[in-house]
């Protein structure tokens, strides 16, 4: 090859790679923006899953850094808000701890302009209890009262901390003026009363525990709604008398008040609902009376179950707790004693009951239970002596009682529910002696 070919040929080569390197910096030129689109939609890839239809998101407020976005007073349940750029709405990242397990749940929650839940997901969920199929959609439609979501029961720590979350996640809309708050209805206003009014029945945790009961071929004048505690010893209603709405509630013993939207106690203006609510109670309540008297004779050393002599039920119209039965115990040699039964909620709201007797003075003598463990077969991380944990509740005062006489090492629901009991034998106890004791 002459020295001109060889020239010729160098030149042609550098004019293909020229030309190549053109070609692949205007391809590069060409395909950014849809590079830069692909990442960005990967990275907003769960924004996108409960708003598919958005032209884009703008970041409003990252936890990560607060401090750069205009947002106030924004829960740390809220990890991420985005406002889709083409004004359809918001998409809200959210975590909470608050579950039965304490490891994060995530959701992602879309907003539309109107201030209703348009998509939801759950991101991640650590939880033992499942919510069941389609728990999620639920929650679609809903602005924010969440009127109609309700709790799941079996799985209530979960379904909770994620209302919780939800209810965290409009409240930094709405704060900032985003969107606008959903008005709650007389009846919504009411059943969020339910564990103030009547702790009974609530679990632990302050959560009402319920089951809805068909009433629709009843034929009621005033109820609206009737619900009755998973533990079945409480009745809840929703009544209506003309144009105002009450909740009436109803205890094991023939208990029963009523009170208004704003938590007033009107029983003794509507005598009318109040006989309809205990009609109804005592048709759906079984009496545990003869159980307790068995077991009372028992811890206070009576074997024969057929004398129940020394045991008197008390009145309790007036107890809206746990407690579902209160006893006058007068022992062989005259002395006085009272005793308590708590049914509460133990693991998966399942009944919880256990049993004390106090002296004179109010202090516990004696402590018994009928499961401290609820399906002892699931559990096997827990610590418990039983003799030795029950006879440390000897001697315990309301003044003495710090909790930590409760608690059992790995059974945080157990703990939880014989401290909620302890503390409702105490106010029980005083209420009986305001009462002006067994002459109540």
């Amino acid at each position: 090859m002459t020295r001109n070919e060889k020239l010729k040929s160098a030149l042609v080569m550098v004019l293909v790679f020229a030309v190549f390197a053109l070609a692949l910096t205007g391809m590069n030129i060409a395909l950014a923006p849809a590079i830069e689109r692909s990442a960005a939609a990967g990275e907003l890839a769960p924004l996108y899953a409960v708003m598919p239809d958005a032209a884009g998101f703008e970041p409003l407020y990252t936890a990560a850094d607060p401090a750069s976005s205009g947002l106030t007073g924004v829960s740390d349940k809220v990890q991420g808000v985005y406002a889709e750029t083409g004004g359809a709405g918001y998409v809200l990242l959210l975590s909470t701890s608050e579950g039965y397990t304490k490891e994060p749940i995530g959701i992602t929650m879309a907003v539309d302009a109107e201030g209703k839940i348009s998509g939801v997901e759950i991101s991640a969920y650590p939880e033992t209890k499942e919510l069941g199929a389609g728990y999620m959609d639920g929650y679609l439609g809903q602005d924010s009262t969440l009127a109609a979501v309700s709790l799941v029961s079996g799985a209530t720590y979960s379904s909770s901390a994620i209302r919780g979350a939800i209810e965290a996640g409009f409240a930094a809309l709405i704060d900032n003026e985003l969107v606008g708050a959903g008005v709650k209805g007389d009846a919504q206003l009411l059943e969020e009363l339910m564990p103030m009014a009547f702790s009974g029945m609530a679990n632990s945790a302050g959560i009402a525990q319920y089951e809805e009961q068909d009433i629709s071929a009843a034929g009621y004048t005033y109820i609206q709604k009737s619900m009755k505690a998973l533990t079945g010893t409480a009745m809840a209603y929703i009544v209506k008398d003309g144009e105002a709405s009450y909740l009436a509630l109803c205890n094991c013993a023939g208990g029963c008040k009523v009170v208004d939207v704003e938590g007033n106690d009107v029983t003794a203006d509507v005598p009318a609902i109040v006989d309809e609510a205990k009609a109804d109670a005592a048709k759906n309540i079984a009496s545990n009376t003869e159980s307790d008297y068995a077991k009372f004779a028992r811890m206070v050393g009576d074997r024969d179950t057929d004398n129940t002599a020394l045991l008197t039920a008390l009145p309790m119209e007036d107890i809206f707790s746990s407690i579902t039965g209160v006893y006058s115990i007068t022992t062989a040699d005259g002395a006085q004693f009272y005793g308590f039964v708590s049914t509460g909620f133990g693991y998966s709201n399942m009944p919880f009951v256990t049993y004390y007797i106090l002296d004179e003075n109010g202090a516990i003598t004696a402590m018994d239970a009928d499961e401290l463990i609820l399906i002892k077969e699931y559990f096997t991380a827990y610590e418990l002596d039983e003799p030795s944990y029950k006879a440390g509740f000897a001697g315990v005062t309301a003044e003495s009682f710090t909790g930590e006489q409760a608690l059992i090492s790995g059974a945080t629901v157990s703990s939880d529910a014989v401290k909620t009991a302890v503390n409702d034998v105490f106010a029980a106890f005083d209420q009986l002696m305001k009462n002006g004791g067994v002459e109540a």
